[in-house]
Formats: C-alpha cells, structure tokens, sequence
C-alpha cells in the first residue's frame, strides 16, 4: 500500500508539472482570476490520497465524493458547494469535456451510490481526484478509463 500510495504522490506531481503548475481560473469563476502554482491544491491532493470512504462522511476518517469536493472547494478556493453531488451539478455550468480547466467539477451517473451520482475534480490532463468508494477511498482516476468514460455524465464550472 505504501508503494501504492509513493508511486501515485510521484505520478501526480509528475502530472501537476507536466501541466505547468499553473491552473488557468476563468475569471467569471473566482475573483483574482488566477492561481500560479497552485501549492495549495497539490498540497490538498497529498494530504487526502488514500484517506478512506465512507457515504455521508465529512472527515479523514471517511469522506463521500459530495463532501471531499465540498471541502477542496472550501479548502482550496474558499468557495461553497452544496453538500451532495446532484446541488453540486445544479450549482454549476456545463463545460465540454475537451474545455476542462483544473478546478472544475466532473459528474458520473453511479450505480454504488444510493442517490445515483458520483463527482469528483479535475486536475488536468484527463485526471480527477475524487473520494471513489469503499475499497479504493480518495484516489485519482483519468476520465479515460473505461468505467468512467462510460458513466461520464458531464463537466462543471462553479456560476457566479
């Protein structure tokens, strides 16, 4: 597990690198417009990798999808998103796939959760961050694998 959990700490420092470290905000999105380097975010993403699930859980105990986007958001950008992830789908605008930007939300349709939804959060180069479910807990995933290309349901960018 601990060689598991080194070998995903380089890969997504590898990843946030190879995307420059900087995450292009729109400016319709949060007030200063941009974050350079976002330290905050890698750091976020390292604190909460392998941490567990557990449906309705707000804390490094257990976290849900809804909650650990609420909390990046709340953590990272001091923005707030509603508790579950369908609100979370209503509080923002679509954004094509192809048009992702770090920080924007992705939604699947989800047979393991009782409410049909699951979300998490871009970070660039086809990969989310996200709280996936009991066996696997906080990871990241690329929309291009195939469970996820499938239940894919669309992007999202937080409205004014």
């Amino acid at each position: 597990m601990k060689k598991n959990k080194l070998k995903l700490i380089v890969m997504i420092g590898s990843l946030l690198l190879s995307t420059a470290s900087i995450a292009q905000i729109p400016l319709e999105k949060f007030d200063d417009g941009v974050f350079v380097e976002d330290s905050i975010l890698n750091s976020f993403i390292l604190k909460w990798l392998g941490k567990p699930y557990k449906l309705g859980g707000k804390t490094e105990k257990g976290i849900d999808c809804s909650q650990f986007t609420k909390r990046l958001y709340k953590d990272v950008y001091n923005l707030d998103l509603q508790n579950v992830a369908y609100k979370q789908w209503n509080q923002t605008i679509r954004v094509k796939r192809d048009s992702l930007q770090i920080g924007d939300l992705v939604f699947f349709r989800s047979r393991q959760s009782p409410s049909g939804w699951h979300c998490g959060a871009y970070i660039g180069n086809t990969y989310f961050v996200h709280a996936a479910n009991k066996f696997e807990g906080v990871k990241v995933s690329s929309l291009k694998e195939p469970k996820y290309l499938k239940s894919y349901r669309g992007g999202g960018r937080l409205k004014n």
